[in-house]
């Protein structure tokens, strides 16, 4: 009878098992921050990181609604955005990182910002859609995507970007990955930079380059998401919906990308490291 007792324990505990490992089917190694969007995690202007130390603040009045995983924000392209802070230190790591996230818009005319930061300082960076800002001199390009990012060095910023078309702007929900691969030296260094849509590496980007004693180092500047705020007032405002935004501190290989594309559970964080709690309810019925 204790046999049968203790089998049956074990059991539920694989189940336990089991269920936490599928509802935290993403990928956790080198994680920072992590906004769902789930109206559980929202409480009146702020969106908690359910697993960093990074809430975010939201301004204007995006809408809660039914998102790719779970619930997700949706833009109204006017003033809406997200304050997501500095996020530490990792504006340091910017140059080893991955920045992750759905979103669903029509909206291939308008140029608008996924996220944005521009302090100061180096390092600048973000993903604009439509166009792009160079010096504050708008260029509109229909249906492109530009990233940029940009390091510091002792005559400044001095950064590169790429843009190119997407077809990523259907209405429907698209998963976008950008990943950071920057190895620095003393006279130079390189990089690798990929963007990943829905799974598949889209643009992948290696430079070298040899002047300049260049330094990544933490954001002067809160990170926003939806919209880009320098200097000052807010504008390029995104029209959508964004989902499931993750920043890593490594960038994520080809395999750890599909594995976060088809998650497709909301991920539930109360579970996690109760295991000691449940053995012990359990002992107490043997």
């Amino acid at each position: 009878m204790k046999s049968r007792i203790y089998f049956m324990t074990f059991t539920i505990i694989i189940g336990i098992l089991s269920l936490n490992t599928a509802l935290a089917s993403i990928v956790t190694d080198g994680l920072v921050s992590y906004w769902t969007f789930d109206k559980g995690y929202i409480v009146n202007d702020t969106v908690k990181d359910i697993w960093g130390d990074n809430n975010g603040t939201i301004s204007g009045k995006p809408k809660v609604v039914p998102g790719q995983v779970g619930e997700a924000l949706e833009f109204d392209g006017v003033d809406d955005f997200v304050n997501l802070t500095t996020l530490g230190d990792l504006g340091g790591q910017i140059g080893t990182s991955s920045f992750e996230a759905w979103i669903k818009t029509t909206n291939k005319t308008d140029w608008m910002t996924l996220i944005n930061t521009h302090g100061m300082e180096s390092p600048c960076w973000g993903i604009e859609l439509n166009g792009f800002n160079r010096r504050n001199r708008f260029e509109i390009m229909e249906g492109t995507l530009h990233y940029f990012l940009s390091i510091g060095g002792p005559i400044g910023c001095a950064g590169s970007g790429i843009k190119w078309s997407m077809g990523i702007f259907d209405g429907e929900w698209h998963h976008i990955v950008y990943t950071n691969d920057y190895m620095i030296n003393e006279g130079g260094g390189s990089r690798k930079i990929i963007i990943y849509i829905d799974g598949v590496s889209d643009l992948i980007s290696n430079h070298e380059f040899r002047r300049g004693n260049k330094a990544f180092s933490p954001f002067t500047a809160p990170v926003h998401l939806g919209a880009r705020k320098f200097p000052g007032k807010a504008h390029g405002h995104f029209t959508g919906m964004i989902d499931e935004v993750r920043f890593y501190n490594r960038p994520l290989t080809a395999r750890e990308v599909i594995q976060n594309f088809e998650s497709t559970e909301p991920y539930h964080i109360a579970p996690k490291g109760k295991l000691s709690t449940v053995w012990a309810a359990l002992k107490t019925k043997l």
